[in-house]
């Protein structure tokens, strides 16, 4: 290819028994539980044989808050394992690939992995699980020049507060964050209340606008905030108010929930409503989502991607890895090549736009890179 690749889903981050940028150790764990709760996509075993559980101990279901977070023992373990002790018996989920003995990921250690893989820049998306980044984002990006982007890191639940706003735009401003990251998972620190599409939030999505930097969005199929459609319409009703705010859909739409036996794709109105005449995209990033249910290189994904493509065009998509945590399932060059090597019903055009040239016009800092700008 003639171009440089962007990843624009990858990670970097300190050891996970840190503070990471959190006040402390304590509140890093908080969210830890609370996001191992969350997490979905890999099971909950014994420790002692491995078998598989089906309860779901960190959190009480029916309270959010961290009021509702379950005294388990819950600890950071090694090789990639979150740990915890119920009912006398430890527990554990492989959350990142067994090789991270003391769950970190570093800039160094990322650079390789893309050149290796023949990918020019990666966006360095935040998340709680690994910590309040911003900082680390920067040194990232002044020690490997053209390498990085970094996304400001959003608590969620205080967004709208003061003492928030001036951190966010310090981010952005001194440490040069090039968007922002908000995971609607976030707001189990106040319970959910108010959610982020009430008019409280509105000094946070005035931030945004007149920044002119695109927010980078996690939501969920089932939680507190309610089905994904419902984490849509609260999106539709932010896009309504604030119309110039560009949006990405992290991890892409959710296809799986949507195909029929044979594989054909109907999405919910508000979906397609928001791809077609909201400054929405979405990621395409399926081995996350689907590498512990079907064998690289993923065929069934390559019939929603081609639907997607079809449906909203290519300008709407952006490739991403999620490195490390695709390490589960294949190697960072394997997230790539899936796409690359299996997507013949893509134009050359197509592809470049997907892999390169709609993440260039979605972030500003992108494009003063590229040179088309500034």
């Amino acid at each position: 290819m003639d171009y440089g690749i962007i990843d624009c889903h990858a990670h970097i981050f300190p050891p996970a028994a840190t503070a990471a940028g959190f006040p402390d150790v304590a509140t890093h764990l908080l969210h830890q539980q609370r996001s191992m709760h969350m997490h979905g996509n890999q099971p909950y075993r014994r420790l002692r044989d491995r078998a598989i559980v089906t309860d779901r101990p960190l959190w009480d279901p029916n309270d959010p808050s961290p009021a509702g977070r379950r005294d388990v023992n819950f600890r950071v373990g090694t090789h990639g394992r979150y740990e915890w002790t119920a009912g006398g018996e430890d527990q554990y989920v492989q959350f990142l690939a067994p090789w991270m003995e003391d769950l970190e990921m570093t800039a160094d250690t990322l650079v390789s992995y893309m050149d290796y893989a023949g990918v020019a820049t990666a966006v360095l998306q935040n998340e709680h699980i690994y910590g309040n980044l911003a900082g680390e984002f920067a040194a990232a990006s002044a020690a490997h020049p053209g390498r990085f982007v970094g996304l400001a890191q959003v608590e969620e639940a205080f967004a709208y507060q003061d003492h928030e706003l001036e951190r966010l735009a310090d981010e952005i401003g001194r440490l040069g964050m090039a968007g922002f990251y908000f995971t609607t998972t976030g707001m189990f620190r106040s319970g959910y209340k108010p959610m982020h599409s009430d008019p409280t939030y509105d000094p946070f999505w005035t931030l945004v606008e007149k920044g002119g930097l695109p927010v980078f969005w996690v939501q969920s199929a089932n939680s507190p905030v309610g089905t994904y459609e419902d984490e849509m319409r609260h999106l539709a009703r932010i896009v309504e108010r604030f119309p110039a705010i560009r949006h990405l859909l992290v991890h892409g739409v959710p296809t799986s929930l949507y195909a029929d036996e044979n594989d054909r794709l109907k999405l919910p109105s508000i979906i397609e409503t928001l791809l077609t005449q909201a400054p929405v995209s979405a990621e395409i990033l399926y081995p996350i989502a689907w590498g512990g249910k079907q064998e690289y290189p993923y065929p069934r994904a390559h019939l929603h991607i081609r639907q997607l493509v079809e449906r909203f065009g290519a300008s709407r998509f952006l490739w991403g890895s999620d490195a490390p945590n695709v390490d589960r399932y294949c190697t960072y060059a394997q997230s790539l090549t899936y796409f690359t090597r299996y997507c013949d019903y893509l134009s050359e055009a197509d592809k470049r736009a997907i892999l390169r040239d709609n993440a260039v016009a979605l972030l500003p800092a992108l494009q003063i890179q590229d040179g088309t700008t500034g």
